[in-house]
Protein backbone atom coordinates (compact mmCIF):
# COMPACT_ATOMS: atom_id res chain seq x y z
CA UNK A 1 0.00 0.00 0.00
CA UNK A 2 2.65 2.48 1.13
CA UNK A 3 4.63 1.60 -2.33
CA UNK A 4 1.67 2.11 -4.24
CA UNK A 5 1.27 5.35 -2.82
CA UNK A 6 4.84 6.34 -3.08
CA UNK A 7 4.81 5.77 -6.61
CA UNK A 8 1.57 7.42 -7.36
CA UNK A 9 3.09 10.69 -5.62
CA UNK A 10 6.37 10.30 -7.78
CA UNK A 11 4.16 10.15 -10.96
CA UNK A 12 1.46 12.89 -9.98
CA UNK A 13 4.88 15.17 -8.93
CA UNK A 14 6.26 14.83 -12.71
CA UNK A 15 2.98 15.38 -14.24
CA UNK A 16 2.61 18.92 -12.31
CA UNK A 17 6.19 20.23 -12.45
CA UNK A 18 5.48 22.16 -15.77
CA UNK A 19 6.98 21.90 -19.25
CA UNK A 20 9.86 23.01 -20.77
CA UNK A 21 9.33 25.50 -23.69
CA UNK A 22 9.75 25.02 -27.21
CA UNK A 23 11.71 28.30 -29.28
CA UNK A 24 8.46 27.83 -31.63
CA UNK A 25 5.87 28.48 -28.44
CA UNK A 26 4.26 31.43 -27.80
CA UNK A 27 4.51 33.76 -25.32
CA UNK A 28 2.71 37.44 -24.34
CA UNK A 29 3.25 40.12 -22.81
CA UNK A 30 0.52 42.06 -21.72
CA UNK A 31 -0.29 45.82 -20.87
CA UNK A 32 -1.91 48.87 -21.36
CA UNK A 33 -0.71 52.53 -22.78
CA UNK A 34 -2.09 55.60 -21.34
CA UNK A 35 -1.99 59.53 -21.96
CA UNK A 36 -0.49 61.96 -19.71
CA UNK A 37 -3.76 63.03 -18.19
CA UNK A 38 -4.83 59.26 -17.63
CA UNK A 39 -7.07 58.64 -20.83
CA UNK A 40 -5.93 55.02 -22.86
CA UNK A 41 -3.75 55.70 -25.51
CA UNK A 42 -6.34 54.15 -28.58
CA UNK A 43 -4.62 53.11 -32.01
CA UNK A 44 -1.10 53.34 -31.05
CA UNK A 45 1.60 51.20 -32.72
CA UNK A 46 4.01 50.07 -29.93
CA UNK A 47 7.15 48.65 -30.96
CA UNK A 48 8.74 44.99 -28.69
CA UNK A 49 12.52 45.81 -28.98
CA UNK A 50 15.23 43.06 -28.34
CA UNK A 51 18.80 44.30 -26.87
CA UNK A 52 21.77 42.53 -29.04
CA UNK A 53 25.35 43.34 -29.94
CA UNK A 54 24.36 46.77 -31.74
CA UNK A 55 21.62 47.91 -29.50
CA UNK A 56 18.23 47.73 -29.70
CA UNK A 57 16.54 45.88 -33.00
CA UNK A 58 12.75 45.67 -33.47
CA UNK A 59 11.17 42.59 -32.72
CA UNK A 60 7.12 42.37 -32.85
CA UNK A 61 4.72 45.21 -32.75
CA UNK A 62 1.55 45.50 -31.56
CA UNK A 63 -1.54 48.14 -31.62
CA UNK A 64 -3.60 49.48 -28.64
CA UNK A 65 -7.19 48.61 -28.48
CA UNK A 66 -9.49 51.89 -27.44
CA UNK A 67 -8.67 50.78 -23.62
CA UNK A 68 -5.17 51.55 -24.50
CA UNK A 69 -4.68 47.68 -23.82
CA UNK A 70 -2.35 45.38 -25.35
CA UNK A 71 -0.91 41.94 -26.42
CA UNK A 72 2.42 41.28 -27.46
CA UNK A 73 3.37 38.05 -28.90
CA UNK A 74 6.34 36.69 -29.89
CA UNK A 75 8.32 33.03 -29.53
CA UNK A 76 10.01 31.58 -26.92
CA UNK A 77 12.89 31.17 -29.13
CA UNK A 78 12.93 35.05 -29.89
CA UNK A 79 13.27 36.16 -26.33
CA UNK A 80 15.37 33.72 -24.72
CA UNK A 81 18.69 33.63 -26.96
CA UNK A 82 20.61 32.83 -23.59
CA UNK A 83 19.98 30.07 -20.57
CA UNK A 84 20.76 33.38 -18.34
CA UNK A 85 17.54 34.85 -17.83
CA UNK A 86 19.24 37.86 -16.68
CA UNK A 87 21.55 38.22 -19.48
CA UNK A 88 21.55 41.29 -21.83
CA UNK A 89 20.84 39.45 -24.61
CA UNK A 90 17.26 38.52 -23.06
CA UNK A 91 16.52 42.25 -22.32
CA UNK A 92 13.59 43.41 -24.33
CA UNK A 93 11.93 47.29 -24.43
CA UNK A 94 8.44 48.67 -25.43
CA UNK A 95 8.38 52.33 -25.66
CA UNK A 96 5.14 54.75 -26.23
CA UNK A 97 5.87 57.43 -29.23
CA UNK A 98 7.24 60.72 -28.40
CA UNK A 99 5.64 63.55 -26.22
CA UNK A 100 5.19 66.46 -28.24
CA UNK A 101 7.95 67.92 -25.97
CA UNK A 102 10.21 65.41 -26.87
CA UNK A 103 9.76 63.54 -23.63
CA UNK A 104 9.15 59.55 -23.58
CA UNK A 105 7.89 56.30 -21.85
CA UNK A 106 9.90 53.18 -21.83
CA UNK A 107 9.73 49.61 -20.32
CA UNK A 108 12.95 47.54 -20.47
CA UNK A 109 12.18 43.95 -19.16
CA UNK A 110 12.83 39.95 -19.87
CA UNK A 111 10.51 37.78 -20.04
CA UNK A 112 10.55 33.65 -19.77
CA UNK A 113 6.85 33.20 -20.25
CA UNK A 114 3.54 35.43 -20.02
CA UNK A 115 3.79 38.67 -18.42
CA UNK A 116 1.77 41.21 -17.02
CA UNK A 117 3.64 44.89 -17.54
CA UNK A 118 3.00 48.45 -15.69
CA UNK A 119 1.19 50.70 -17.58
CA UNK A 120 2.97 52.65 -19.93
CA UNK A 121 1.98 56.25 -18.80
CA UNK A 122 3.98 59.70 -19.50
CA UNK A 123 4.64 61.54 -15.90
CA UNK A 124 5.41 64.85 -14.34
CA UNK A 125 7.80 65.74 -12.07
CA UNK A 126 5.44 67.05 -10.07
CA UNK A 127 4.33 64.50 -7.27
CA UNK A 128 1.29 64.42 -5.61
CA UNK A 129 1.00 63.56 -2.49
CA UNK A 130 -2.70 61.86 -0.49
CA UNK A 131 -3.97 59.94 1.92
CA UNK A 132 -5.71 56.50 1.27
CA UNK A 133 -6.91 53.94 3.78
CA UNK A 134 -4.11 52.10 3.11
CA UNK A 135 -2.28 55.08 4.37
CA UNK A 136 0.14 58.10 2.25
CA UNK A 137 0.37 57.92 -1.49
CA UNK A 138 2.22 59.38 -4.36
CA UNK A 139 1.48 59.18 -7.67
CA UNK A 140 2.89 60.94 -10.50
Amino acid sequence: MRRALVTSLALLASVTTGCERYAEDPIFGYGRALQRDGTPRSGETLTLERLDEAGFAPLATTITEASGDFTLEVLYGDVMRDSNSFSTLNRLRVALPLEADGSGTFLTFAMRDDVELPTLKPWDAHPVVSTSDQGPTVAF
